[in-house]
């Protein structure tokens, strides 16, 4: 009896499904190919589940499945269909991310596009994600989080604008509060 294993026929690149059967011999190439594909479909089963727990961006995946031994062309391929099929998406990731981050965090946009280009989003999808993300957030109430948590903290108008700053809000937006301190 002969091995047996899975594969998705889209993986495969020379050999065509319809000729595969059973007492067929396999060239050195088909026989690679099969194994490539068979790859793949490892790699992509690893990547869906990551998936199921939370979202995950695509370079996320490259390196949680590089860690766990698939090769660069398998992950490729898989993380290539699943993106296909709308299972991964960078900008859904970065939309759950910027959800999540302001739970804790009062930030500016600044801050928060340094923080998706840092975890591997393209800077196009992260301006996406945050001019979506800007629509439904009053910017002023995370200024005004930010700025309470200094005066909570006794921090001096100097310490203010150095932390504003660091959390990604333009001088411009908080001259005008900052006064108040």
């Amino acid at each position: 009896m002969g091995s047996s294993f899975f594969v998705r026929s889209c993986y495969l690149q020379l050999l065509p499904v319809q000729d595969m059967v059973v007492g067929r011999q396999l060239s050195d190439e088909e026989l690679d190919d099969l194994v490539t594909a068979g790859l793949t479909f490892a790699a992509e089963k690893a990547a869906v589940a990551y998936l199921e727990r939370a979202e995950h961006s695509r370079s996320l995946l490259i390196i949680k499945l590089k860690k766990k031994g698939h090769g660069d062309g398998a992950i490729a391929g898989a993380l290539d269909y699943l993106e296909e099929r709308g299972y991964l998406s960078d900008l859904r990731y970065a939309q759950a991310w910027l959800r999540n981050r302001s739970i804790n965090h009062a930030e500016g946009r600044s801050r928060l596009l340094c923080g998706l280009l840092a975890k591997g989003i393209d800077r196009r999808l992260a301006n996406q994600a945050l001019d979506e993300y800007f629509e439904g957030v009053d910017q002023q109430q995370l200024l005004d989080r930010a700025i309470e948590k200094c005066r909570r903290l006794g921090k001096s108008v100097e310490a203010t604008e150095k932390y504003l700053v660091r959390k990604g809000f333009s001088y411009k937006d908080f001259k005008s509060k900052i006064s108040k301190i």
